[in-house]
């Protein structure tokens, strides 16, 4: 009789009688098999397999570190966050990692954060383009004021009548392009974003918050992906479009605190300016107003210096030096600002080698900037991001060639150098 679903087969069913049957025959040979194994055999596979287990250890040793090519590739938060999945689930949590780290996937990711990934349009490319121009020369021509201004400031007696035009005016000139290249610094991260909604974007990635799209049946988390904002200190919108692009909110940062350290310089001009001020309050508020600036410029350097790993990796291109340059320069208007408390002479010295320094890490910002690294020291995930050809837009208006030459980047330091050079002559004609 045919048993029910599910049930077991009683000793009178075929199949009861087939798995006697096959238990009976195998009884024999299971009782052989245990029998070979006597205890040197035992020894001998245990032995197999420790050398297998030690084999299998030195193989994986022996396995080249691959952390510096993830990090080139821009991959760094994506393999951080499969292995924390993949511990978790091996720890029993309840998700787990999907999928497995193949060449293909890291192929498919570094593709998403190459050049097309940030720049998948030739509106994206020239708005970063421009920003990160004039970031590079405001800086560059306010260092030189800076530098000039400084190492004169000890010269009173053989200056004369020209000891303001060039110190005072001329530190008035640097602040006011301080203050103009921070906050492009900080105009370039609040308004961050990768706009896929561009004519000729090849990409399909998900949108995420800080990624705009135009196709009407993707929900885009981020709202406000068509505003420009003008206001520095909206953080929350700059690191949410930081976070979600991918970047993390340390541009933000850098930029933010270096635009506060150019408004507390600025804070001290403006105390020395206006008529009236008595000089023990225009003395405490320059020299606390310089502590504060140089505390936060160096601060600033800092954290360049941990965006384009100046502390951890020996690839000293353009990036490391500036930033370390940024980082040397700021220390050095910190400990001026700390020596002007009780040795007016020695700080002015230190403002003009920290000046001289500035100038140099500017400089290397421009050629970073002729080489399409657009992100300069402040916003390094956009540098060393390959060729530009896959910019949607860029081939089809002849722009494929390179954008800049040396000869160019050399002609930019000189405008530079005689614009500066012309408004000193100008304010010396004016006093």
């Amino acid at each position: 009789s045919r048993s029910a679903p599910g049930a077991r087969p009683n000793s009178c069913s075929p199949v009861a009688s087939t798995a006697a049957m096959d238990s009976s025959l195998d009884a024999p040979l299971l009782d052989a098999a245990r029998a070979e194994v006597t205890p040197a055999a035992a020894q001998r596979q245990s032995a197999e397999r420790i050398k297998r287990s030690q084999t299998l250890g030195q193989s994986v040793r022996e396995l080249p570190d691959l952390t510096e090519r993830i990090h080139r590739l821009g991959l760094t938060e994506e393999f951080h966050a499969f292995k924390d999945r993949y511990l978790g689930w091996r720890q029993g949590q309840a998700v787990g990692a999907k999928g497995e780290i193949t060449a293909d996937r890291l192929t498919r990711l570094a593709a998403n954060r190459g050049f097309g990934y940030w720049y998948p349009n030739v509106q994206e490319w020239l708005w970063k383009r421009t920003m990160s121009y004039w970031i590079a020369v405001t800086f560059f021509e306010g260092s030189i004021f800076f530098t000039v201004s400084s190492f004169m400031y000890n010269q009173k007696e053989a200056l004369g009548d020209m000891f303001e035009p060039l110190t005072l005016y001329g530190y008035c000139a640097g602040k006011v392009l301080f203050i103009v290249c921070t906050y492009l610094m900080c105009l370039a991260t609040v308004n961050f974003s990768i706009d896929h909604s561009g004519a000729g974007s090849k990409h399909n990635t998900p949108v995420e918050e800080g990624v705009c799209n135009s196709d009407p049946e993707v929900e885009t988390i981020e709202s406000d992906c068509d505003t420009f904002y003008l206001w520095p200190y909206r953080y929350r919108t700059a690191i949410r479009r930081l976070e979600g692009a991918g970047v993390g909110p340390l541009p933000y940062y850098t930029a933010i605190v270096f635009f506060t350290g150019a408004l507390c310089f600025a804070l001290g001009l403006v105390a020395e300016m206006l008529p009236g001020v008595p000089l023990h309050v225009e003395t405490i508020v320059l020299n606390y107003s310089s502590l504060c600036g140089g505390f936060l410029f160096a601060l600033g350097g800092f954290t360049e210096c941990l965006q384009n790993r100046t502390f951890t990796s020996s690839e000293m291109g353009n990036g490391w030096w500036a930033s370390l340059g940024n980082f040397i320069g700021g220390c050095c208007f910190f400990f001026g600002a700390v020596v002007a408390f009780f040795d007016s002479y020695s700080s002015p010295n230190l403002w003009g080698v920290g000046s001289l320094i500035y100038m140099v890490s500017s400089s290397l910002q421009i050629v970073m900037w002729k080489d399409e690294q657009f992100g300069l020291t402040f916003l390094a995930v956009l540098n060393n991001l390959g060729k530009p050809g896959s910019v949607p837009g860029r081939a089809a208006e002849g722009d494929d060639e390179p954008s800049f030459s040396a000869r160019g980047s050399l002609f930019v330091h000189l405008c530079c150098l005689c614009g500066a050079m012309s408004t000193y002559n100008f304010n010396i004609e004016l006093a």
